[in-house]
């Protein structure tokens, strides 16, 4: 039996939507009085963006309670093409089945009864594994056969789950992080950047002020 995720828990997901809807119009209304359309697009797109990834946060934190820890991205350098520009996906692909329970194929480690990868729908199986009930259909998108959560502009979000904390080695010193943020995950949006988008959050470590890649980008760190 199929199950619809648009069809559950309507009230969160309405929130949701209309939230999109009126903090976008609201911007695109006050930018076009104070200084043109570009201003007004640019900062709806920002502004969608921001409300993706908070309720990604939220939803991540209901998976760790749920399972245990944060999802651990599978097939981390699948890329998406996006406006003939290449974009890694997999850590979309990872939030986008944790958040929605559609699959699990991008997550490491995860197994389930329901079938691996993500169709768009959820089955029997996979309606007890959501996280985000009735996600918005503006927070997730399809290309190229991926899954993955979007943001504002269209492109994949970004998520790296940290490392696991662990003591030095004698003789070979402390792990390399893979993350800014250690003990829990990267979160990011390259925003307006089109320069940097096959950049890792800690490529965004090196340099400050204006000198730092990630000025442009919306992020949890």
């Amino acid at each position: 039996m199929k199950i619809n995720p648009r069809l559950q828990v309507r009230r969160e997901a309405f929130t949701l939507i209309e939230l999109i809807t009126v903090v976008s119009v609201i911007v695109i209304l006050f930018a076009l009085v104070v200084g043109g359309f570009t201003y007004a697009d640019r900062s709806s797109k920002r502004s969608r963006t921001e409300i993706v990834i908070r309720a990604s946060r939220s939803a991540l934190e209901s998976y760790k309670e749920k399972f245990g820890s944060y999802p651990l991205v599978n097939n981390g350098s699948s890329t998406v093409t996006v406006a003939e520009k290449s974009y890694i996906a997999g850590g979309g692909a990872c939030l986008y089945q944790a958040l929605s329970g559609d699959g699990f194929d991008f997550i490491e480690g995860a197994t389930g009864q329901g079938v691996p990868s993500s169709d768009g729908q959820l089955d029997e199986h996979e309606a007890p594994n959501v996280t985000l009930n009735d996600m918005p259909k503006e927070m997730w998108a399809k290309t190229d056969g991926i899954y993955y959560m979007v943001d504002g502009f269209g492109h994949p979000i970004r998520y790296v789950k940290a490392a696991p904390t662990t003591a030095a080695i004698p003789g070979q010193g402390a792990p390399e992080p893979t993350t800014i943020n250690r003990g829990s995950y990267d979160i990011w949006s390259y925003g307006e950047d089109d320069k940097n988008i096959l950049s890792s959050s800690l490529d965004a470590a090196n340099g400050s002020g204006s000198a730092r890649i990630d000025v442009k980008w919306i992020k949890n760190w």
